[in-house]
């Protein structure tokens, strides 16, 4: 049956830390024929020129809002990407949905918040941005696929299909973006979001734990939680066909 794509909202991805575009490539697949969807690099990532960290939401915004035309949105943020989203979600334009995977409010632990990264995990992410060491790099990626059934193979296959080697990001990027993760908390910004809200997470997510998502959704209005079991930072690359599938039924749902 043919697809009226116009009248469908506007899908966009937000990818995270160290990573590109590329990561989504089982979403755009699956989703660009069914509605007009998009991936944006970060600064720095994936070929997307540098900025400083401080001009990174403002930029970010504009692009989200120049690529909406005046259509609903729905925004589909991953990790880094998740907060960010958080972060710029009520100056969008026609912001319709919001989906927070493997997302926290706050990513390093503090005294009032136990649901944080370990200072371990902090560390391994801090030297890979130091040294820019391709195999730090790829021991992150082992880290988001923890928790996952995955053979060797497998883990491998996805790592081909998933990371950008040709336009990896550059140092520049790779320290605003720890910066970011280090300093932003937005627990007093979750009231503030009155879209539907889609929380995702793998229940053996290494690198944010679980507690952080079930935070989100019980401190966003209208925030609905889904967890995948046997599966660790990265859901929508581990557990892509029922990953894509939930994202399409809690998208038409929605009452736009």
């Amino acid at each position: 049956m043919p697809n009226n794509l116009d009248q469908q909202p506007i899908i966009i991805f937000l990818h995270g830390w160290g990573q590109s575009t590329q990561i989504w490539h089982q979403q755009l697949k699956y989703f660009s024929p069914l509605t007009r969807t998009y991936a944006i690099n970060l600064p720095g990532h994936g070929g997307a020129p540098d900025m400083p960290q401080e001009e990174w939401t403002q930029h970010i915004t504009d692009e989200i809002n120049h690529l909406s035309q005046g259509k609903p949105i729905l925004l589909i943020g991953w990790s880094l990407g998740g907060q960010i989203a958080l972060k710029v979600q009520q100056h969008i334009h026609n912001l319709a949905g919001l989906v927070l995977l493997s997302t926290t409010p706050c990513f390093r632990q503090q005294e009032d918040w136990s649901h944080g990264c370990s200072d371990e995990v902090w560390q391994g992410f801090s030297q890979a941005a130091q040294t820019q060491n391709p195999k730090l790099m790829q021991r992150f990626f082992q880290m988001m696929l923890h928790g996952d059934k995955l053979t060797r193979k497998a883990m491998q296959t996805i790592a081909k299909e998933a990371i950008n080697k040709q336009q990896p990001p550059t140092q520049q990027a790779l320290q605003a973006g720890l910066s970011l993760l280090s300093s932003l908390d937005l627990r007093e910004n979750l009231v503030q979001i009155t879209v539907p809200s889609l929380v995702v997470h793998g229940l053996q997510d290494v690198i944010v734990p679980v507690q952080a998502g079930e935070y989100l959704a019980a401190h966003i209005a209208k925030a609905e939680l889904h967890t995948f079991e046997d599966c660790g930072h990265a859901p929508f690359l581990s557990h892509h066909v029922a990953f894509n599938q939930l994202l399409e039924s809690w998208w038409k749902n929605l009452s736009m």
